[in-house]
């Protein structure tokens, strides 16, 4: 039997197309326009470089040539630029792109940016005895306080100085040299002010011109007093602000809250409050940290329990009618000045005080700055005779007299009358001490001596029940709180010429309260006795 096969159908399949060959003759296409990370990364390294301050927690960018200044990433300033400088190149795109580009630079600068330390218009150098102040112009020029020498520095200085966005540029000194202070005397003719005062306030602002904002130091604040017509709101803000930290904030009312005093610490080096009536004992609390340098910790955001911790110290002007400074701890730490007023003919229009300003700004800042270099020369080989509690600025004064050529121990003593009567004057505000003072005249020399249980009723004796109810929590109530309160007022009452020891017998804690042998309040105690 024979099978039949069906025959097999060829599969035809279809050929492939030749490869044409790319002509010679025509360019590939190719998007040559860079992202926006490349163009901020071009914009940014060519003239800057990160860097990382951890105390500030702050990153910045530090331009490379020049004198070095940095300025925040995060800021509006940073972002403006980079945007105008995006719109040159035709580059369009969106302010809110730009921040969330640069918000990676700041992570990047933390990161792998460079550690610094920066520093707001004045910085000590890595020389001792050298000082460093920011111009705040635009060709980041530098002024070195250096072996009593003022030199003016375009490059070459390794301190790298923060920069806020509301900062203004300061003087420009003349270039002459000034070593007998002659350009002080164009200030001094605008100062209504007693003779002694005028020239704590030109050591004071030596002072401020020459000590950085660093823990190491403590900054001694300024308060004017005056009465209606003084020039004390136009002193701060024509003449202070002008020679210490032109800034666009000017002069301001007194913030409520910590945190907004820290904002503004943040955005200037000088802070002035204007038109202070009265300072709330807890704001007094933290002034005195704002002296010294204090930090306080607020939560980063609302939905988590994250930390942020800011440092805030900065020198601080006050001024004010009454004297809005009562607590002891805050009056140490005062420079009180009692502007004197202004009669019709002397009275000038601001108009006319700027236009003398503009005249004699470079021959006054030249001087100021001559005052800071030579006292800051021989700062250290100086000693104090009448040391206050602001051990530095009592040094800085004797320093201070022996380059204006005044008489041995003039500014100390002018000092300590000033913080007496600031004291003085705190009195009023202070129940306690005011009556501990009375005490120790009524004993005299000899003194009281007694417990906490004795004294508290001799204290309730000499004081009305009006004023311990005015000041219910500032008195104590009973013995164990005497014992406590009582060692707050120890320094306000020494420098009265009192003086609290607490000796203890057995097992029972004294207080002793007598005056000292050259208490001024014995004279005036005994001068106003009758005579039996």
């Amino acid at each position: 039997m024979t099978l039949r096969t069906r025959p097999v159908k060829s599969v035809r399949t279809r050929p492939e197309p030749a490869k044409q060959p790319i002509p010679t003759n025509r360019a590939v296409k190719k998007d040559t326009q860079p992202t926006l990370a490349e163009a901020i990364h071009e914009l940014i390294d060519s003239t800057h470089y990160l860097a990382y301050d951890e105390s500030r927690s702050l990153s910045v960018l530090v331009n490379r040539a020049g004198n070095p200044v940095a300025q925040p990433i995060i800021s509006t300033a940073t972002s403006d630029r980079i945007c105008f400088e995006l719109d040159q190149m035709k580059f369009e795109v969106s302010e809110e792109a730009v921040r969330a580009e640069l918000k990676r630079y700041h992570f990047k600068a933390k990161l792998r940016g460079d550690k610094v330390r920066l520093s707001v218009r004045v910085a000590e150098a890595s020389h001792q005895g050298r000082t460093v102040i920011d111009l705040g112009n635009s060709d980041h020029t530098f002024i070195l306080l250096e072996r009593g020498q003022v030199k003016i520095a375009h490059q070459g200085v390794q301190s790298v100085m923060l920069r806020s966005d509301s900062m203004r540029p300061l003087p420009i000194p003349n270039s002459e040299p000034d070593p007998e202070l002659d350009g002080l005397n164009s200030l001094l003719e605008l100062i209504n002010l007693p003779e002694a005062e005028q020239y704590l306030l030109l050591a004071w602002l030596a002072y401020v011109l020459t000590h950085p904002l660093s823990p190491k130091v403590s900054q001694v604040f300024l308060v004017l007093l005056g009465q209606q017509g003084s020039g004390k709101s136009a002193f701060c803000k024509w003449i202070l602000r002008r020679f210490i930290d032109p800034n666009q904030l000017g002069v301001q009312a007194m913030p409520a809250q910590v945190t907004d005093m820290a904002i503004a610490a943040r955005q200037s080096y000088l802070l002035i409050f204007d038109n202070i009536r009265s300072i709330a004992p807890r704001l007094s609390d933290w002034l005195c940290k704002v002296s010294t340098g204090g930090t306080f910790t607020v939560r980063k955001l609302y939905t988590n329990d994250d930390a942020h911790t800011i440092n805030i110290q900065a020198p601080l002007v006050i001024n004010g009618i009454v004297n809005p400074v009562t607590e002891p701890d805050l009056v140490s730490r005062c420079l009180f000045l009692n502007l004197q007023p202004i009669d019709a003919a002397s009275r000038m229009t601001e108009q006319a005080l700027n236009a003398h300003l503009d005249a004699h700004e470079g021959r006054i800042f030249r001087a100021l700055l001559e005052l800071a270099a030579q006292a800051l020369n021989i700062r250290d080989l100086v000693t104090p005779q009448r040391p206050q509690r602001m051990m530095d600025f009592s040094r800085w004064l004797v320093a201070c007299e022996q380059v204006m050529g005044l008489g041995e121990g003039y500014l100390e003593d002018a000092y300590a009358l000033n913080q007496a009567q600031s004291y003085e004057s705190s009195l009023a505000e202070q129940p306690l001490a005011n009556a501990l003072l009375n005490v120790a005249l009524m004993s005299g020399v000899d003194g009281w001596t007694g417990t906490a249980s004795d004294l508290l009723p001799e204290l309730e004796a000499l004081v009305s029940d009006r004023d311990i109810r005015a000041h219910f929590y500032q008195w104590p109530h009973n013995p164990t709180s005497l014992g406590k309160k009582i060692m707050q007022h120890v320094e306000l009452l020494d420098s009265l010429g009192v003086v609290i020891e607490r000796p203890t017998r057995g097992r029972e804690r004294l207080i002793h309260i007598a005056c000292k042998p050259d208490c001024p309040w014995l004279d005036i105690t005994c001068e106003t006795e009758e005579p039996k």
